[in-house]
């Protein structure tokens, strides 16, 4: 079994800043209120509504939640409540999750280096990958997004690329490479890296109402966005210890994880220095939330982010095995 990615799952033992609410409008935006807490479920455990290291999480149509239950090797589905509604299993370690506009779940499979195709109801209909670093080939794969086109998107994170997939898993395009110019994923010296390093990017994905792809950049501090065929569109980010930047974790591991996008194409951002940011499209800085710790507000290493037809904000709160849910700003 292959040792956990760094890149996805960003653990260290490190002290970390405590950092509180804060609330920095940009130019020309109104203040927007940090969101209020409302609840949280899970602990560490195999039963149902437990988990051992969440990492993805998907939310359909009818506002249920479809979360990575990673060591575990399983997919369980919650209503937006946090009741458990069923699960089903995943024969690998499974990352990144996406839904498609008729409920089909797609997963990816970090040790098996695929991705798999589950009907609604979690019955597998298909995988395709393998390991390596040739077209449609991929080595620990992260994040997933389906775009407006119903193609697959696919954060290729060890590679330092992205790549997208017909819905039947046929490979169409891919672009990124390590660096730090636009486009560019791991920050300075990634390139010179040895193939198969797991402090890279790209890490999660997500699409805004103009078709815009958003991917995290953990190692290199950065938020990327493209068109769906894969021209830079731009950048923002840094791994510096303040609000608006993705540090504050010594050593190697700091930067951005999950990201999603509102109705209002403003951009959520959890961050390995334990907070959650608001940004808008082009990465202006609204307030972010968030310290080191298992209270309510509180996190440990969160990766996936998602929010419901009604604004809520769900924080996949991965050391504290968690789900934690907000209320809009």
């Amino acid at each position: 079994m292959r040792s956990l990615s760094p890149a996805l799952l960003l653990v260290a033992l490190f002290p970390l800043a405590v950092l509180s609410a804060d609330n920095h409008p940009a130019a020309n935006h109104p203040a927007v209120q940090v969101p209020t807490f409302i609840r949280e479920w899970g602990r560490e455990g195999d039963a149902e509504g437990e988990f051992q290291i969440p990492i993805g999480i998907a939310v359909s149509k009818a506002d249920e939640l479809l979360i990575t239950d990673f060591q575990n090797e399983r997919v369980q589905r919650f209503d937006s409540d946090g009741n458990f509604l069923s699960a089903f299993t995943v024969d690998d370690r499974p990352s990144g999750i996406a839904l498609d506009s008729e409920g089909n779940i797609y997963v990816a499979l970090f040790d098996n280096c695929q991705i798999a195709l589950f009907t609604p109801d979690g019955t597998q209909l298909r995988t395709w990958g393998r390991e390596g670093q040739g077209d449609g080939e991929t080595i620990s794969p992260a994040g997933l997004a389906v775009g407006p086109d119903g193609n697959v998107y696919l954060g290729d994170d060890v590679n330092r690329r992205i790549q997208k997939f017909s819905p039947d898993g046929e490979f169409l395009l891919k672009w990124g490479r390590g660096g730090t110019g636009p486009g560019e994923f791991g920050g300075e010296g990634t390139d010179q890296l040895p193939a198969g390093f797991r402090t890279s990017g790209p890490n999660f994905l997500a699409f805004d109402s103009n078709d815009i792809l958003y991917a995290t950049d953990g190692r290199g501090g950065k938020v990327h966005r493209f068109t769906t065929n894969g021209e830079f569109v731009s950048r923002w980010g840094d791994n510096e210890d303040k609000p608006g930047s993705f540090g504050g974790r010594p050593g190697n591991l700091p930067g951005p994880t999950g990201l999603c996008i509102d109705q209002q194409d403003r951009v959520w951002v959890a961050a390995t220095s334990n907070r959650i940011q608001l940004f808008t499209a082009t990465g202006e800085y609204l307030l972010g939330f968030g310290k080191p710790g298992s209270a309510p507000a509180e996190f440990q290493t969160p990766h996936g982010l998602a929010l419901d037809s009604q604004g809520n904000l769900y924080v996949v709160d991965t050391q504290n095995h968690r789900i934690q849910k907000f209320s809009p700003p």
